[in-house]
């Protein structure tokens, strides 16, 4: 089946590479299709393969996705009381014995599918200065959100206009009052950046929303009692908790993407290109980011990239006019 580029989910920034992800499981647990996803070596941008023959047939699936979502839900497949509903405080950041009994209710309703998202959110591993499940790194509370308003503020935006789904697989824009959920640097326009005049957060509610239905494929765990979720890394006290996630150009389906997100070439490694063993799994560029806080606030802040991409690699045979 011929390969389905991507164009706006450019894997350099944390967003893009997420939503890509997300579009990865969506399809291929919510589908016909046993998709997989990589990477162009040209321009960063995802693209699908073993999926839909185009744009409009994706674009139609992962809609009628969030179609069937049931009113008063906010995840596709799992019970509308999951995760459990109302803002922060967050019913889902239990002590570790309440979370083991949830946790329990859960597999029960929801089953393995449940079980994903419960651990890609929290875990008990950890525990914050009030002795509850310490939260995925990942995420970023910011005022009353919870994890239930993260999940269904990005999808009610889908709800009330369905076309976010194309603008966010084909070109993105931006919408005032979007927080992105902080996934996205470029959210902040301060005054002299916004047309208007106004500081605002402007974000791109399609790509967000799939970037969060990416969560299942990641897992957050603890080291050194703090918590620790897939792709990030601990640098030392200067530096801190950093992002890191490669790009890869051979197709890659969801177990696959999770063992290469997991690999042990990629501790410690630098951004940019990767190093030779990492070659061999098909990795052409890693990137780092990293929480960049914002002023008067005091949340963990936006997940910013710290470093840019390579020049794009350009095809044998290719003059520097034709590039």
């Amino acid at each position: 089946m011929t390969p389905l580029p991507l164009p706006a989910l450019d894997g350099h920034t944390p967003l893009g590479f997420l939503a890509a992800l997300g579009v990865l499981r969506l399809v291929a647990e919510h589908t016909a299709y046993s998709a997989r996803l990589a990477w162009s070596r040209q321009d960063g941008s995802a693209v699908l393969h073993d999926a839909h023959p185009d744009m409009d047939a994706l674009v139609a699936d992962l809609t009628a996705i969030v179609r069937d979502i049931p009113e008063g839900g906010v995840l596709p497949g799992l019970s509308t009381d999951f995760p459990p509903p109302g803002e922060a405080p967050d019913k889902l950041r239990l002590t570790r014995p309440a979370l083991a009994e949830y946790a329990s209710r859960v597999s029960t309703t929801d089953g393995p599918a449940g079980e994903r998202w419960l651990g890609a959110l929290v875990t008990d591993l950890s525990v914050d200065d009030r002795q509850r499940a310490d939260i995925s790194l990942f995420t970023a509370p910011s005022g009353k959100q919870s994890m239930r308003t993260m999940l269904d503020k990005p999808l009610a935006l889908l709800r009330g206009n369905p076309g976010l789904m194309r603008e966010a697989l084909l070109a993105w824009r931006r919408y005032p009052s979007v927080s992105g959920e902080y996934l996205d640097h470029r959210v902040l326009f301060d005054s002299a950046d916004a047309a208007d005049g106004k500081p605002s957060e402007r974000g791109v509610p399609g790509a967000t929303w799939l970037a969060l239905m990416s969560y299942p494929l990641m897992r957050t765990t603890a080291a050194d009692g703090r918590p620790m979720s897939t792709c990030w890394q601990d640098f030392g006290r200067r530096v801190g908790h950093r992002m890191v996630y490669p790009l890869w150009s051979a197709p890659l389906a969801p177990a696959a993407v999770q063992a290469v997100l997991s690999h042990p070439v990629l501790q410690g490694a630098e951004s940019g290109r990767p190093p030779e063993l990492a070659t061999l799994l098909s990795m052409f560029w890693i990137g780092h980011a990293s929480r960049r806080r914002i002023p008067g606030r005091t949340f963990a802040g936006m997940l910013t990239p710290t470093s840019q991409p390579t020049r794009p690699v350009v095809r044998p045979g290719l003059s520097r006019r034709a590039r």
